[in-house]
């Protein structure tokens, strides 16, 4: 076959390996049962389509981890090491300075390989030990994923153009994150209520002291605008009451959401500080949330029907609201602690970060609709709220300065 033909059958093998089309075998076939002569003309014309296909999920909005993430729900285990070879080969061609710093530590967290290197389809079958047929078969099962992509709101500048590198008025405290973490793994793994109850209200407690701390200190200087946005992949099922939690965990930290439930994906908008607690905080509230909501068992209705789903909804959703209220209350003590001389400065930072959040908000999701979701189940709200009134978040450090 010519490159002009190999070019016109890929996008059509690809889509029909995707879905499993019954035409996938013989395309398959057809691409391998060749020479090595044009087994390379193959390879060359399938790299240079999966190049193109990861620049395009790029303009769509799509960051590294967006697309990782979700290929792990969609595609099998063995294509993500060639997803992350053919995001290495597509970073070839920018020079490092054009590529926004959160993106590229996107990059470092997923092991994309770097220096930035060439995809060769041989040269990685050899390296993951994967015959012809199946590499081909990963290559177009990547390639039908890519295509199919929809389009997002883009959270960072695309790679290889300007990129706006602004100074924080107050730099990341790694000590201060390092601990707030360690804090929520040690609540995730201990078997104790009254521990986890002690160890997730200090972690709060410290997260909305250093929120205020920051805008304290940005009060000295010019205000920067560092509202930003970050997406947040929740595990399936219970997406919508899962998202309500996330959503509650974002407006206590100044904060706001939006969930695209087909993707099981919420996108967090805020200041660079809050979207750090709000991502932390959220990441282990989910999982506490579930570890209580298996806990509580499964559920036979009166007639001996299951009612595990209706009342595992109703319970996290359950939870997700009665944490919100905690949180709330939390962060309107905290901020009622600071000195009086401090709140003067402190209420104009928080009022230009909050026009500044609603700005970005107001630009990327220029269209939004509010939802509700109907409770089912009084026994898993009663479970949820019970659950979540054992998970106290509290804090009663006072801020001073």
């Amino acid at each position: 076959m010519t490159d002009q033909e190999i070019l016109r059958l890929l996008p059509i093998a690809a889509a029909a390996v995707a879905v499993g089309d019954d035409r996938a075998d013989a395309q398959l076939a057809r691409l391998g049962a060749y020479d090595e002569a044009d087994q390379a003309s193959v390879d060359r014309c399938l790299q240079g389509f999966l190049n193109a296909l990861v620049r395009g999920a790029w303009e769509r909005g799509w960051a590294p981890a967006d697309v990782v993430q979700h290929s792990r729900r969609t595609l099998e285990a063995g294509v993500e090491p060639l997803l992350l070879a053919a995001i290495s080969a597509e970073h070839r061609g920018y020079r490092p300075s054009t590529i926004d710093p959160n993106w590229l530590g996107q990059l470092t967290d997923l092991g994309v390989p770097q220096p930035f290197t060439e995809l060769s389809l041989t040269a990685w079958a050899a390296g993951a030990r994967v015959g012809r047929y199946l590499t081909l078969h990963h290559a177009l099962s990547l390639a039908g994923f890519l295509q199919t992509l929809p389009v997002l709101a883009r959270l960072y500048p695309l790679p290889g153009t300007t990129v706006r590198r602004t100074q924080p008025a107050v730099p990341a405290n790694g000590k201060m994150l390092a601990r707030i973490r360690g804090l929520l793994a040690k609540a995730e793994a201990t078997e104790f209520p009254d521990e986890a109850e002690a160890l997730s209200g200090k972690a709060q407690e410290l997260m909305a002291k250093f929120s205020l701390d920051s805008a304290l200190v940005e009060a000295e200087v010019q205000i920067p605008d560092d509202s930003a946005g970050r997406r947040l992949w929740v595990e399936t099922p219970y997406v919508s009451a899962k998202a309500q939690l996330v959503g509650a965990v974002a407006a206590a930290n100044r904060c706001r959401t939006v969930v695209i439930d087909e993707l099981a994906v919420v996108t967090i908008v805020g200041a660079e500080v809050d979207l750090q607690h709000t991502e932390i905080l959220s990441t282990s509230l989910l999982v506490q949330a579930n570890r209580a909501m298996l806990a509580a068992g499964k559920h036979i209705g009166h007639r001996g029907e299951s009612r595990t789903r209706s009342f595992r909804q109703s319970f996290l959703m359950a939870y997700a609201q009665r944490i919100g209220e905690r949180l709330e209350q939390t962060a309107a003590a905290t901020q009622a602690a600071v000195p009086e001389a401090a709140a003067d400065r402190l209420l104009p930072v928080l009022a230009k970060r909050e026009e500044q959040v609603d700005a970005l908000f107001a630009q990327l999701f220029p269209n939004t609709t509010t939802r509700r979701t109907r409770i089912t189940n009084g026994a898993g709200w009663n479970a949820g709220v019970t659950a979540a009134d054992q998970a106290q978040l509290e804090g009663r450090r006072q801020v001073r300065r």
